[in-house]
């Protein structure tokens, strides 16, 4: 009896470490699959913190931004004066509602009517802002379809609205030749430039709101 009860009990003792190897097995599968999802989690949020957009991104940084990925492209080198400033795009926006901006033009703004506007306006105001420069946007159509050139440029020409920040995109390399469908590839070469600054700054390409009127 006595070598019986001491062979019952030598099975059990081992039944019982092999469950407790099973289950310490069992909850190292489970830590571990928890410490891998952490892992995953904190790295999918570390991506989404370097990808972030950029939405409170001065005038200054997006129009730079334009510049740089134009390139030699970027015609609009001069400050619009203050005191002209009611002649162009900007004419048509109530200037009150606009907290900061950066105006830039060609040279000659007769011949390249070339515009990079940013403005940042008081909370609520930015649509507004888009209105007049569409506003702005169909009077140029409208003149430089009667004396044709640079079309496919004007026709081009990007309008967005982010936050409060509005952004007036009529730019790019100016094309010196009378093909229209080359001056058309040339300027829609230009404007996805445009977009790649424009998506560098907040993160995605933000849809374009210009109203072009039928011809």
């Amino acid at each position: 009896m006595k070598k019986f009860s001491a062979a019952v009990l030598a099975l059990v003792m081992a039944f019982s470490m092999a469950a407790c190897s099973s289950n310490n097995g069992q909850k190292g599968s489970e830590n571990t699959k928890a410490t891998t999802q952490a892992t995953t989690e904190a790295t999918k949020e570390s991506s989404k913190e370097t990808n972030a957009p950029a939405k409170d991104a001065t005038p200054e940084e997006i129009e730079a931004a334009i510049a740089k990925k134009l390139g030699d492209g970027y015609l609009c080198t001069v400050n619009i004066p203050e005191e002209e400033l009611s002649f162009g795009a900007l004419g048509y926006v109530d200037l009150t509602t606009i907290e900061k901006y950066v105006a830039k033009q060609t040279t000659v703004p007769s011949v390249n009517l070339d515009n990079v506007i940013v403005v940042k306006c008081k909370p609520g105001t930015a649509d507004k802002a888009v209105e007049g420069f569409n506003q702005s946007l169909a009077q140029t159509v409208e003149y430089i379809r009667q004396y044709p050139f640079g079309v496919a440029k004007v026709e081009g020409t990007r309008i967005c609205k982010v936050g409060d920040t509005v952004v007036f995109v009529m730019a790019g390399a100016a094309y010196e030749g009378e093909n229209a469908e080359e001056a058309a590839k040339l300027a829609k070469a230009e404007y996805a430039k445009v977009d790649e600054a424009l998506s560098s700054v907040f993160g995605s390409v933000p849809e374009n709101l210009a109203v072009i009127p039928k011809a």
